[in-house]
């Protein structure tokens, strides 16, 4: 940091020639590979590891060291990648320079034949207080009762927002303050989300201004940058890398330019021979915040993620699961889609989602319990258990390969007459009685009823509806199909009419007034609309 007069001048939980920051990750074959990363001051001496087995003399692998500015202090990040290593082996190591060395830590490379193992997820633990020192002891917390729990967790994943502001490094010694003593034995794999990708401009004195977000998240690759596999996209290898454990191949996506990921991300799974496909993407698919939207980053990587057994994602700080799904079709049988798994929060928090459609378990995590995931691959069956941090178990569901079964069983919607619903929330009581029409090709709806089931303003006269939301207004007149909007009429083509007392508009057309979209998913029989906006629908009270 720098004072008033332009002199440098080291921060609390600043770099010192003593390594620390100190990080297992996989980087290539989890057989016989393995990065251990730390940071030390630029007085340090260019560091190496030192590694042994209780059988073998002492090895040693010297680091990439590079020295890198932040936006409060001048450090120097290291490297060293092991390679060579005995299969299903414990390795003891220390890692520094000639003078600072760090303390004794193991791992255990993977096995050969790996069919059965474990690893655990957690996502969005991010804690951004106190500003000048952020406190991760709750994470910390959930994460040893984790280990303690299950013993043989192999490593643990995340689904993104690793730390408050990614490009701040106080955060970042937030983060590895308190999780020391657990990743320096455990490889800690990391999803970028984000709040990994976000930054404040002056962070201190707080609180903290001129936010702002990056289309690369710099900071994450300059710290990690070979620490995972580079074998992403050119330009986000650090934020997109896949490895494989076992039998399992895991996908990470980051969530900066989902246009160069997809073609990756795609190529990567579909030339993977893995029994399971598994992958990890901050932002939600299918959402739980009730104004939630997917485009983020789904239009692009739609290909990758269905082609995987399970996504593993973040964002929304609730716990949801869906039924297995394939473009936008809820199914029963996990060969005919992907599960996505929202993990929740780990550090706590609390916020106000909903359980959708197509969320087969659901966990609105506002009793402010952090909650992490424990995977259990075995040979062709994978077991999610999701738990609380007081112990209780919010979800377990088994996926069985050979059966083609999801277990606990969970029938999908197949709806008779065809319904509605708006971001994955459907108008039960307000919609009784009424349907939905196809007529030569083109879908009718009563689109009215929708728009006042979520918060419009809904004016009915006889043989006329006027709908009020997201600042515009349409007027829909029974046997007529020009509109009057705000912006001028409009002709929707097909003359409204009415059923089941309502007056009956054609879906597509009526929705794209308010910039909506519109489908008919076939499997499940229902008319989906969708916006691509987060804003509330609702109208103003005047």
């Amino acid at each position: 940091m720098y004072d008033e007069k332009g002199n440098f001048y080291k921060p609390d939980r600043g770099s010192t020639p003593a390594p620390d920051h100190i990080m297992l990750s996989f980087c290539g074959d989890t057989k016989t590979e393995m990065a251990v990363t730390w940071r030390t001051d630029t007085s340090a001496g260019d560091g190496y590891v030192l590694y042994y087995t209780d059988e073998n003399d002492v090895m040693r692998c010297d680091a990439v060291c590079r020295a890198i500015e932040s936006d409060i202090d001048i450090s120097k990040f290291n490297t060293s990648r092991l390679s060579r290593l005995k299969p299903g082996t414990k390795y003891y190591y220390t890692c520094g320079d000639d003078k600072n060395r760090s303390g004794v830590f193991s791992f255990t490379t993977q096995e050969e034949n790996c069919e059965r193992f474990k690893f655990m997820v957690i996502s969005d633990q991010q804690c951004g207080l106190p500003w000048e020192h952020p406190d991760y002891s709750s994470v910390k917390r959930m994460m040893k009762k984790a280990v303690e729990r299950d013993p043989d967790i192999r490593f643990i994943l995340t689904a993104g927002d690793n730390c408050d502001d990614g490009q701040n490094e106080l955060q970042w010694n937030g983060m590895f303050t308190g999780f020391d003593g657990i990743i320096e034995s455990l490889p800690y794999m990391m999803t970028t989300g984000n709040h990994d990708n976000r930054g404040f401009r002056q962070y201190l004195p707080e609180p903290p201004q001129g936010k702002f977000y990056l289309d690369h998240a710099d900071f994450f690759d300059d710290q990690f940058r070979y620490s995972y596999p580079r074998n992403g996209p050119k330009g986000f290898e650090t934020e997109n890398y896949s490895f494989d454990y076992g039998n399992a191949h895991f996908c990470i996506m980051g969530v900066n330019e989902p246009a160069v990921v997809a073609d990756w991300a795609y190529d990567d799974i579909k030339n993977s021979d893995k029994t399971w496909q598994l992958g990890a993407y901050h932002f939600p698919i299918y959402p739980a915040i009730p104004e939630g939207q997917n485009d983020d980053g789904y239009p692009w990587l739609r290909k990758a993620v269905e082609s995987l057994d399970i996504i593993f994602e973040g964002h929304e700080h609730s716990f949801a699961r869906t039924f297995p799904i394939r473009d936008d079709a809820m199914f029963e049988r996990p060969s005919q889609g992907t599960v996505h798994y929202q993990c929740g929060n780990g550090s706590g928090g609390r916020h106000a989602n909903e359980r959708k459609m197509w969320h087969t378990a659901f966990y609105s995590q506002e009793e402010g319990n952090a909650v992490w995931a424990l995977v259990e691959v075995n040979k062709n069956k994978i077991t999610v258990t999701t738990l609380l941090d007081d112990g209780r178990i919010a979800d377990e569901f088994v996926i069985d390969k050979e059966t083609d079964t999801l277990t606990p069983a969970s029938l999908p919607p197949v709806y008779h007459n065809t319904r509605m619903a708006y971001k994955g929330s459907m108008p039960h009581i307000g919609a009784r009685g009424t349907v939905c029409e196809e007529k030569d090709g083109v879908w009718f709806a009563p689109f009215a009823v929708l728009c006042q089931y979520i918060g419009a303003k809904v004016t009915k006269k006889t043989g006329k509806v006027t709908v009020e939301m997201f600042d515009k207004f349409a007027v829909f007149e029974e046997g007529k199909s020009i509109v009057k909007t705000d912006g001028g009429d409009i002709d929707i083509h097909y003359p409204v009419y009415r059923a089941g007392g309502q007056l009956m508009m054609p879906a597509n057309e009526s929705a794209g007034i308010f910039n909506i979209r519109c489908r008919h998913i076939e499997y499940n029989n229902l008319l989906d609309f969708e916006s691509i906006i987060e804003e509330s629908p609702i109208c103003r009270q005047p």
